[in-house]
């Protein structure tokens, strides 16, 4: 399978726009997910999917990799900075709604 059916926003978009704009979409279709078994509009997940689209952009703007380390402590590092931006999400949150 060709790498452009696999990644097609990269064949219109800069790599950085293109893994921001799955972040977002991603969260987006979670929103509506929730939105649809709540009955209500829900705008949570795509902010925090941003953030972590974000996160991802800096971590690999900056070379920032933990590959050798072991499976345990990077799971650890992934879950930290899942919590983290889920926690920001929520500060931010409150100041906007």
């Amino acid at each position: 399978m060709s790498r452009n059916v696999m990644r097609p926003l990269r064949v219109f978009l800069p790599a950085s726009l293109a893994i921001l704009i799955t972040f977002l979409i991603s969260g987006a279709l979670h929103d509506l997910a929730v939105s649809l078994v709540k009955w209500q509009v829900t705008v949570f997940f795509t902010p925090w999917f941003g953030l972590m689209g974000l996160i991802v952009l800096a971590s690999s703007k900056l070379a920032v990799s933990y590959g050798n380390y072991s499976w345990l402590t990077r799971a650890t590092i992934n879950a930290f900075i899942i919590g983290i931006s889920l926690y920001s999400t929520y500060v931010i949150e409150k100041f906007y709604i």
